[in-house]
């Protein structure tokens, strides 16, 4: 049998599970165990009966006849250790986290695609024996083949009091991401393993213990490409009913069209199909080592790859997509909204071109690249031309002006009023709203579509336009609609003076931002987008033209 001699560097706490693994397995040999302290790398040296000692790293990677390098460092420091292995063409096992932040952590996985040896993070608790049993039970369609929901909960109860994580990590304590980036990384691994890719996550982040400097407790969702959903709920800072939390970590629940599957602290698995009664389901897992001996299985997988029997699970780009995942999370919880990774946007722009053949335009030429050298052109406006907004001021003698305009009015989430079937001269009624929209809430936007740009440079546009009722009008003010978006270039009838006064007046009044002259809304597909109208800051303003867009979140 061949045997494989590897060099272990770092030996911290967690790298006495690395070698107790190592030494069980038949075929390895580690030959040096390196560490920057002398009497960390002697005492695990003398522990496991290994000769060489090094205390440093670079030496101990050029060493001669190595075959791998097992990487159990801190991050700190940690690249120029995989550079020298790499470098030297050695396949490379790394503890996690890879870094500090994404971009070293980026930095260290591209080092380590481009390896032409294996390069495997040690992601370890996919491979805790109960998650390889659960895998299996789920691929076999024991509780159907349509996965509901993973749900875990974890408390860990290490990280309360003064004294917290000084007994057996002590770098915990000024971690500035802590939850996340140490543990959290671990089951948004395991989650992919079980339940596929992630396409969306959001996070709710705590600080818990007031000694240390990350969160310590969170809540974490995810939905899967498949439609499954998973919750982590977790802190680190109160304790659970299990007497050996670092077992198992928590208690899972996987529910799925069939019926569910039950872990608990114990690393029991049962089993309900609908409709039967619980059962014990029996499988292989001891205590021996940590997690199950995940460290064993974890470290035999990588043999396995060397060996060409296995495909990495954890290769840089695979565990790039658990990493991204974690930067998504803290992303969510600093936004408070959910990342998604796979919509992207599409813009749509609702404003009219504007042009000389706009009413109350012209544009001329004011300098030229072949007289002064560049081109400019004087802008002649009239303030309601084309797409614009309404200042209150338009109407109202000491009304707002546009500078004083609140633009958190004019951006946000806005519900599309299908009225496309809109006839001339039209008054559109609450009746016409409430039958399309159902219940509109305090501070929505609404943008009518009546497909009334259509009819732009005919003089059906400016003189037979559906408009707003005065009926309507306060019922948008009781409901303290926050903006509402025409087609036509008045929310009222332009040649009655009495009504669109009156119109315009009831929505200024009652807090009512109006956006006039819009186009294209029948090129958005969906009942809600994200709008945005902004003004110019114009002192003492009535109205100006505005460039205005629909934003549809697809994919």
């Amino acid at each position: 049998m061949k045997v494989r001699r590897g060099v272990l560097i770092g030996a911290g706490y967690f790298s006495d599970f690395h070698l107790d693994a190592w030494q069980r397995m038949p075929g390895v040999e580690i030959v040096c165990v390196c560490d920057l302290d002398a009497g960390k790398a002697r005492a695990a040296a003398d522990k496991y009966g290994i000769a060489k000692i090094s205390t440093d790293s670079q030496a101990a990677i050029a060493e001669e006849g190595i075959d791998f390098v097992d990487i159990a460092t801190p991050p700190p420091g940690r690249i120029a250790l995989v550079e020298a292995a790499v470098g030297r063409g050695l396949p490379v096992i790394c503890q996690k986290p890879l870094a500090a932040d994404f971009a070293m952590a980026k930095r260290i996985l591209d080092i380590g695609a481009a390896s032409p040896a294996p390069f495997m993070v040690h992601e370890n608790f996919r491979f805790q024996p109960w998650y390889r049993e659960i895998k299996r039970l789920l691929d076999g369609g024991i509780i159907g083949n349509k996965l509901h929901s993973i749900t875990m909960n974890s408390r860990m109860g290490d990280g309360w009091g003064e004294d917290a994580y000084l007994g057996r990590q002590p770098y915990f304590r000024t971690m500035p991401r802590l939850l996340v980036h140490e543990t959290g990384i671990h089951f948004v691994d395991t989650f992919r393993y079980l339940a596929g890719e992630i396409v969306e996550c959001s996070a709710k982040l705590r600080r818990l213990n007031p000694v240390i400097a990350g969160e310590d407790a969170g809540r974490l969702s995810f939905r899967f490409r498949s439609g499954a959903e998973a919750v982590w709920d977790a802190n680190r800072y109160n304790e659970s009913l299990s007497p050996n939390f670092r077992y198992t970590f928590g208690e899972l629940l996987v529910e799925a069209e069939g019926g569910s599957i039950w872990l608990g602290f114990d690393g029991s698995i049962r089993i309900k199909q609908l409709g039967q009664p619980a059962y014990l389901h029996e499988y292989a897992h001891n205590r021996l080592s940590f997690g199950g001996d995940c460290v064993h299985a974890c470290q035999q997988h990588f043999l396995d790859v060397l060996d060409g029997k296995a495909v990495c699970e954890t290769a840089p780009r695979e565990y790039e997509k658990s990493l991204r995942v974690v930067e998504a999370l803290y992303e969510s919880a600093h936004k408070n909204r959910p990342v998604s990774f796979t919509r992207s946007r599409r813009v749509i722009d609702l404003s009219l071109p504007v042009s000389n053949s706009l009413r109350g335009v012209n544009i001329s030429s004011s300098k030229t690249i072949e007289v002064e050298g560049w081109n400019a052109s004087t802008l002649t406006l009239y303030s309601h031309a084309g797409t614009h907004m309404d200042a209150p001021r338009h109407f109202l003698r000491e009304g707002a002006s546009l500078d004083q305009q609140d633009l958190a009015a004019c951006c946000g989430p806005a519900r599309v009023v299908n009225l496309s079937a809109a006839q001339p001269r039209q008054l559109l009624t609450v009746e016409d709203v409430e039958s399309r929209l159902g219940v509109v809430y305090p501070g929505e936007r609404l943008l009518f579509r009546t497909d009334w740009s259509k009819r732009i440079g005919t003089a059906e546009y400016r003189d037979e336009l559906p408009r707003i009722s005065i009926e309507l009008a306060h019922w948008l003010v009781e409901k303290q609609v926050s903006l509402i978006g025409v087609e036509p270039p008045s929310v009222a009838d332009v040649n009655n003076m009495a009504e669109l006064t009156e119109v315009h007046q009831t929505l200024f009044r009652g807090g009512v931002v109006i956006v006039e002259g819009l186009a294209n809304l029948d090129q958005i597909t969906q009942a809600e987008v994200e709008f945005i109208a902004l003004p110019l800051k114009i002192l003492e303003g009535d109205g100006c033209p505005v460039r205005a867009i629909a934003i549809e979140e697809v994919g």
